[in-house]
């Protein structure tokens, strides 16, 4: 096996409630060697350095809302010198690391207003669209990869798992089943717990929600703060990691796409 696609969601497949308007699926694509001697080498020093990540007698994970919030080892962030070094440590990584990136967000309500009826679950059309970019990055390059992701809850992990079996099963509207099942490695997700210490998806769970918050605010107007950190997290991506057009290098259609 050559690569891994780590996957984080934001949002869930809930039609009706206005809390719940956007799903999106990012995922991170890393060649295995990358993951292992450079992802997992510097996050765990990060950790280590900031947080005393010392496993396995104290092994801390990375999650964006504990981290947010200030909560377990990341309260030390309370203090402003110790944050402000977090924040240009994380974002070197995310900068430097071995790693594209793929964002895939739809509005669910812009899609039900447009189409009226939905032919797929939307849980199924953002895994479409980001297993279509996967598999054709994989077979540009002559790769194979598996999928990775980190368990939630019931209901979220039946639909990724249906969702990504019936495009390996089927194929999309765009790219047939033989592809899919060249590309991958397997018809089945793999899913890892957080405590198993994935760097990988405790790096693709820091990205998901600010790449999915600033394509929002842009393809409705809105403002955007430019010292926001996810705002400094999305620029990283726009500027050297989001998936582009092989020759003309464009990222709408490639690493970002909005849906319907």
């Amino acid at each position: 096996m050559d690569c891994h696609l780590f996957i984080d969601e934001v949002g869930n497949s809930d039609l009706d409630h206005p809390d719940e308007r956007y799903l999106s699926l990012t995922g991170i694509i890393t060649k295995v060697d990358g993951h292992g001697k450079w992802i997992t080498n510097e996050i765990e020093k990060l950790k280590s350095d900031l947080f005393g990540h010392n496993p396995p007698s104290r092994t801390i994970i990375l999650h964006r809302k504990d981290i947010l919030n200030r909560r377990g080892p990341f309260a030390v962030l309370k203090d402003t010198a110790k944050n402000i070094i977090w924040e240009e440590r994380i974002l070197d990584l995310i900068g430097r690391l071995p790693y594209i990136a793929i964002t895939v967000v739809i509005d669910k309500h812009a899609h039900n207003e447009k189409y009226g009826v939905w032919k797929y679950d939307p849980y199924h059309y953002c895994m479409h669209n980001l297993m279509e970019r996967y598999a054709l990055w994989l077979n540009r390059h002559d790769l194979i990869g598996n999928v990775v992701i980190e368990p939630r809850y019931k209901k979220a992990d039946k639909a990724l798992k249906k969702s990504f079996a019936y495009v390996y099963a089927n194929g999309t509207e765009n790219i047939p089943a033989s592809l899919f099942q060249k590309r991958l490695t397997s018809k089945e997700l793999r899913f890892e717990q957080k405590q198993a210490n994935v760097c990988g998806l405790q790096l693709v769970d820091l990205l998901a929600y600010p790449s999915q918050l600033i394509m929002r605010k842009k393809h409705e107007g809105q403002p955007i703060s430019p010292t926001a950190f996810g705002t400094k997290i999305y620029d990283v991506l726009e500027r050297k990691k989001f998936a582009r057009h092989p020759t003309k290098l464009h990222i709408d259609g490639w690493g970002r796409k909005w849906l319907p």
